[in-house]
């Protein structure tokens, strides 16, 4: 801890868990914590946090045809108001350019994922944008390898960016934390192989890969079972329909499952799959991996960075059903190749990964001269 508690303003979508996570973390802490968002979770409130309505700002923030060149300086207005020591935006488009609109310092940057592989690269106004709020920051918090580079041909100081992955929660997860009645709560019989996905309907997901190559799949296994654990998503409906379509309804349980329960469900699976074809070292691969799984990852931009062709369990091409359906085969073949897997993905990214409320502040007293 610092010798006083900071007053932080996070600048985020306020509905994101991640942005939950960050701000949750520095508040345990015993720190002040603000958010300012233009979404706003559905009861209003992060636990701990303050969050402010950024259509609350003022009048113009208010207006859609006034708002858009208004809403950084009454991000600025709010940061003095607030008497805040240090600014933290996550995501570039557009909490970060807000942010640098703000112009209040020390001012924190992170590049997620979309912001800086995709919208920073298709369009102009995209591009000029993520480059002016990183020419604004003090410091940028990257979640890979991946995201650095991608920052510095940005523009970005590679002396002045550091990798902290705040929005995994490993502590919550272990192998040794399964439910023991999943199977049986979802109608399954006890001796049932579960693959295992945690990525929402949304159609970068290429749910419907995994649902063909499973069908696939449980033809030569028909112990098999896919339990589709995802918080919603707009391709739910297109997902559900492929469901019955291949006629797999008795094989596939899709639930919600609660923040709390979630280490539960995750350590009592076999395998784990992630084939999302926009990704940058996701929570729900880390916490899968800190539960002992192995996990068929889809490549792209920072996946290799904790899966490879060797060790984890399989790295595959995101819409390649053949490959997803011979790599499902091969684990589930092989209660020890499973084991082995799961175990080095289980060392790795406890040895990887650090406190990381610890690491944030840390970062901020130095950048405050603390």
């Amino acid at each position: 801890m610092p010798g006083q508690p900071l007053r932080l303003l996070g600048v985020a979508d306020a509905r994101s868990i991640n942005v939950a996570r960050w701000a949750r973390r520095l508040a345990e802490r015993g720190h002040e914590v603000h958010l300012v968002s233009d979404r706003l979770p559905s009861n209003g409130a992060v636990d701990r946090v303050t969050v402010h309505d950024v259509r609350n700002l003022g009048l113009a923030t208010r207006v859609p045809g006034l708002r858009r060149g208004r809403i950084g300086p009454a991000v600025g207005a709010l940061a003095r108001r607030l008497g805040v020591d240090l600014v933290h935006a996550h995501y570039l488009l557009p909490y970060g350019y807000w942010a640098a609109q703000a112009e209040r310092h020390p001012l924190v940057m992170s590049p997620w994922s979309r912001d800086i592989f995709v919208d920073a690269q298709e369009s102009e106004q995209g591009r000029r944008r993520a480059v002016a709020s990183i020419a604004a920051a003090d410091f940028l918090v990257v979640n890979s390898d991946a995201n650095r580079r991608a920052s510095i041909e940005l523009g970005a100081d590679p002396d002045r960016i550091e990798e902290i992955i705040w929005y995994s929660e490993l502590e919550r997860f272990a192998p040794d934390r399964a439910e023991q009645g999943m199977r049986a709560r979802l109608g399954w019989p006890e001796d049932t192989l579960v693959v295992l996905s945690l990525r929402n309907f949304r159609p970068y997901t290429n749910l419907d890969v995994v649902l063909r190559a499973f069908t696939r799949v449980v033809r030569d296994e028909p112990r098999a079972r896919l339990l589709l654990a995802a918080r919603g998503g707009p391709s739910k409906a297109e997902t559900e329909a492929l469901v019955d379509e291949l006629g797999i309804r008795p094989l596939v349980a899709i639930e919600r499952v609660e923040w709390e329960d979630l280490p539960r469900v995750v350590a009592a699976a076999d395998v784990a799959v992630t084939i999302a074809s926009s990704d940058s070292t996701p929570a729900s691969l880390l916490e899968a991996m800190a539960s002992a799984l192995p996990v068929v990852a889809g490549r792209t931009w920072s996946i290799d960075e904790w899966i490879s062709e060797e060790e984890g369990g399989a790295l595959i091409e995101c819409r390649d059903e053949d490959a997803l359906t011979h790599a499902l085969q091969t684990l589930l073949a092989d209660p020890e190749l499973r084991r082995r897997h799961g175990e080095r993905n289980e060392r790795y990214v406890r040895a990887k990964l650090g406190d990381p409320g610890e690491q944030l502040e840390q970062l901020y007293v130095r950048l405050l001269g603390r």
